[in-house]
């Protein structure tokens, strides 16, 4: 821009020189062409007056000046006139006395009544334009300038936010002394060092180093080529705060305006190397998970043909011993355990399938603690019993027994760690089941905390830490022989988490385990405490009671109208829940004293019909007792059934003994509704 500049002003300047030259020769011409016309008019006057006596020499001068002018053979521009002035001397005078007059008026304007050539009228006019363009020029320059100022100066503004605020440091420095040229503000905010002691000796940035052995020394610069960089991953320590963080350093080798820079940028990748870090212990789980469910399906292998090869084979030897009715009672037992061994396992693997999905939900209820003890017990005692241990049940400063709590779930958890205490508990050993309630923290909530203890092998140290992981299981030989899927104690772990309680573990090899449970239940008020129920099961009477069976699947059918037969009871069943509700319709009312529901049945399902059943105009639709039975067991599947209209659910196999309590307990609440 400064050459243009230069160039319109040395092309003004010839213009003003120009104009100036031209103004001079124009002046001079006039002269002489008003010289000659005077001495023309001189001759002429003296000839006509005196003859031709004394004229020759006014003649002669007259005539050498004109015709030495007239021989310079140049054109002139005068005005929108261009004549020529002949180089030949014959007949040169006339043309000249003509021409001058005419010539000279041409090249003048008359301004304010002063007589200026036309040619310094123009190049003055030029050189008025010039000058006006330059100024022009001059201060469109000066605003290009600060328009780049501007531009600069927001471009550093930003960067200078950028730096202040991203966690990025940026350092520029000479490679001759070192000298700090430019550090980014958020130096001290991320490293701990000031700006001012960084551009005084870039050896600061040593002292933030956890491995200064692997700092860049004069020999690494001097190895960095002119556009090739170094790059490298360092943890450096705040000097101000102590914290760690992981930092990418690339260092670039440039040239800025032909003097070579070296330019370190220090990325932070804390969070990186932290989510890196974090993917890894996931890989490390998926892929220890992956060999667990191998290990599992191994086991399972043998687990569950175990039970089937029993089951099978004890049929088989009733089948052959049908006249021996000990021999078939104790097949038949054996079958049945079998069949309840598979049962838990099928349980257990389908538990931990709806925990890792991550669809457990938690169906809350009444509860009774007394009653949820007594149902644990009943299932445990006879597993104790079986390997003469001794079981302890106690409850302590139980103050409040009435809550609300997912029943089943709680059962569960029970069950399974006192399961695993009887089952690697030795023959003639000790289990001590206890029930504590804590200090309340909320006047709403109870604190009960459930400990289950043995004095049985214990648990190895080296598998402590895989305790809860799904489908891990002991390798020990003395272990390995107890069957199981490995997948209790996930479940257990799974489902505290869920009620927001806590587990513990306290355990040494060959002395026993302590396993302790903490939930907090919401105390139930609007209750007044009772007493706690029996559930003896043995009162109930089938006798003479007629149900309505709605169950698709023949087998199931078969069995359960035996089971009621075998008790005194009538069963009419249907295959399907529109034949269900209208054969409920078809009879009198109160002709059914119950209804079992499946729920997966063709044309209309038992959630369905339940519905349409209870949608009917007569007084014994609304009161009737509707039991939902499936294999659909989970927590859900109780709440849908609920939903729809049934009072209760049982999941199959049915067992007998949970049914008439199930009857039992319904037609309680029904009489105390009438």
């Amino acid at each position: 821009m400064r050459k243009i500049c230069a160039m319109l002003a040395g092309v003004l300047f010839l213009v003003l020189v120009g104009s100036g030259c031209g103004t001079i020769l124009a002046t001079q011409k006039d002269a002489a062409l008003q010289s000659g016309r005077i001495g023309s008019t001189e001759i002429s006057a003296e000839h006509n007056g005196a003859g031709n006596a004394g004229s020759g020499k006014a003649h002669s001068f007259c005539a050498e000046t004109i015709n030495a002018f007239l021989n310079e053979e140049k054109r002139y521009q005068i005005g929108k006139i261009d004549d020529l002035l002949f180089s030949r001397p014959a007949g040169s005078r006339e043309r000249l006395l003509t021409a001058a007059p005419k010539r000279t008026e041409a090249s003048y304007a008359s301004i304010a009544g002063r007589r200026i050539p036309i040619v310094t009228i123009f190049l003055a006019a030029c050189t008025v334009i010039g000058i006006a363009g330059l100024l022009f020029f001059r201060k469109w320059h000066k605003a290009n300038i600060r328009s780049k100022d501007i531009e600069i100066k927001y471009r550093e503004q930003l960067f200078g936010v950028l730096a202040s605020n991203v966690d990025d440091i940026f350092i520029m420095f000479a490679p001759q002394d070192y000298t700090v040229e430019y550090v980014s503000p958020n130096i001290e905010r991320l490293l701990g060092i000031t700006q001012a002691n960084m551009k005084n000796n870039i050896r600061a940035l040593g002292t933030t180093a956890l491995d200064p052995e692997h700092e860049i020394t004069a020999a690494d610069l001097r190895g960095i080529r002119l556009g090739e960089f170094r790059r490298q991953e360092r943890e450096r320590l705040h000097q101000k705060t102590g914290e760690r963080r992981w930092y990418q350093e690339t260092l670039y080798h440039v040239s800025i305006e032909n003097t070579d820079k070296f330019i370190l940028v220090m990325a932070d990748r804390t969070e990186e190397r932290h989510a890196h870090r974090v993917l890894q212990h996931a890989m490390s789980i998926a892929e220890s998970s992956n060999e667990a469910k191998s290990s599992f399906l191994a086991h399972m292998s043998h687990d569950i043909r175990t039970p089937i090869s029993a089951v099978i084979g004890m049929t088989e030897i009733a089948k052959r011993h049908t006249s021996e009715p000990e021999k078939v009672e104790d097949c038949l037992d054996k079958v049945l355990v079998s069949s309840k061994q598979l049962l838990g396992l099928v349980n257990d693997v389908l538990d931990m399938s709806k925990i890792e999905s991550g669809v457990v939900s938690l169906q809350e209820s009444n509860c009774e603690i007394g009653q949820i003890v007594d149902e644990v017990v009943t299932v445990i005692q006879p597993q104790a019993s079986a390997k003469a241990q001794e079981l302890q049940v106690e409850l302590l400063n139980i103050s409040h027994r009435l809550f609300t709590c997912d029943e089943l779930r709680i059962n569960k958890i029970l069950i399974n760690l006192l399961s695993n205490a009887v089952k690697y508990t030795q023959e003639g050993g000790k289990v001590r089941f206890s029930v504590e309630e804590l200090e309340q923290s909320n006047a709403n909530y109870a604190k009960m905390q459930f400990k289950v203890e043995d004095n049985g092998m214990g648990i190895p140290p080296e598998f402590m830490g895989r305790l809860f992981e799904p489908f891990s299981r002991s390798e020990k030989a003395e272990l390995s022989k107890i069957q199981g899927t490995g997948l209790g104690m996930s479940i257990v772990k799974a489902l505290v988490d869920a009620m927001g309680g806590t587990i513990s573990t306290d355990s040494r090899q060959g002395e026993g385990s302590t396993f302790t449970v903490i939930l907090e239940f919401r105390i139930d008020h609007s209750r007044e405490e009772k007493s706690e129920k029996s559930k003896d099961s043995s009162g109930y009477n089938f006798g003479g009671k007629r149900y309505l069976l709605a169950e698709d699947n023949d087998i199931n059918a078969e069995i359960m109208m035996e089971l009621l037969k075998m008790r005194g009871a009538e069963a009419v069943r249907v295959n399907n829940g529109q034949k269900a509700v209208e054969l409920f319709a078809a009879h009198r009312e109160g002709y059914f004293d119950a209804v079992f529901m499946d729920v997966m049945m063709p044309v209309m399902n038992g959630y369905e019909a339940t519905k349409a059943l209870r949608a009917l105009e007569r007084a014994d639709a609304k009161a009737v007792i509707i039991v939902a039975m499936t294999a659909n067991a989970f927590a859900e599947d109780i709440k849908a059934a609920l939903d729809s209209g049934m009072d209760d659910h049982i999941a199959k196999p049915i067992s007998i003994e949970r049914l008439a309590d199930i009857l039992e307990q319904s037609e309680t609440d029904k009489g105390k509704e009438k």
